[in-house]
C-alpha cells in the first residue's frame, strides 16, 4: 500500500542562504547549474545530486541506519517540482506528481545551500516534541507518541527528520530550481 503523505517546510534565514558549497566556494552557478556540468541544466551529472543524497546518508549513518540509493531517474521530475512550487509560491504544491511517498522542500538556497537546509531537518529529532520518532521508523503513523509530525500539538515538526530517518523508504531523489530544492522519497 502506497503511503502519502506531506511535511511542512523548512524555512531558511537569509544568514544560512550564503552558503558554501562542496569546495567551499559560493557561487550563483552553483545554484543554476545543479549537476555542475556546465550546461545549467539537471540531466543527472553529478554535482549537487550527489552532494544531497551523499549528505542524507551521512546523516542515516549517525544512526546505523542503510543508506537510500539515489533515485536518479527521480531527479528531473524533482527539478521540475522545485521549479514549478517556487514559481507558484506554493510548497509541496507538486507532491505526487513523481511517484514519491513523501517529499521535504527547502525554501531558498537551492542546490548552493543543500547541505545546510538538510542539517537543519535532520535537527529536528533534537527537539522535545521530537523525541519519540526513532521509536517509529519502520513504518509510518500519525499517531507516533512523542513524534509531532507536522509541529500541530507541540509547534516542533519533526516531519523532515522523520523522511530522513524512516526505515520504510528505501531511495531519494533531489531536484533543484534557481532557489528551492526539492527531496522525493520512496
Amino acid at each position: 500500500m502506497r503511503r502519502f503523505f506531506l511535511s511542512s517546510v523548512v524555512l531558511l534565514s537569509s544568514a544560512i542562504l550564503v552558503a558554501c558549497v562542496a569546495d567551499g566556494s559560493s557561487s550563483e552557478d552553483d545554484a543554476t547549474d545543479p549537476d555542475g556540468d556546465g550546461d545549467g541544466g539537471g540531466d543527472g551529472g553529478g554535482g549537487a545530486y550527489e552532494i544531497c543524497i551523499n549528505k542524507i546518508n551521512e546523516l542515516r549513518a549517525t544512526k546505523g541506519l542503510d543508506p537510500y540509493a539515489r533515485w536518479s531517474d527521480g531527479e528531473s521530475c524533482a527539478d521540475q517540482q522545485s521549479a514549478a512550487d517556487e514559481a507558484s509560491g506554493n510548497a509541496h504544491g507538486s507532491f505526487g506528481d513523481c511517484g514519491e511517498s513523501a517529499q521535504n522542500q527547502c525554501l531558498g538556497g537551492g542546490a548552493a545551500n543543500i547541505e545546510g537546509c538538510l542539517d537543519m531537518m535532520w535537527a529536528e529529532k533534537d527537539q522535545a516534541g521530537c523525541a519519540g520518532c526513532d521509536a517509529c521508523a519502520d513504518e509510518y503513523t500519525p499517531d507516533c507518541p512523542d513524534c509531532d509530525f507536522y509541529g500541530n500539538e507541540t509547534g516542533q515538526q519533526c516531519g523532515h527528520y522523520v523522511n530522513m530517518r524512516a526505515e520504510y523508504f528505501t531511495m531519494a531523489a533531489c531536484g533543484f530550481s534557481t532557489g528551492w530544492a526539492t527531496i522525493n522519497f520512496r
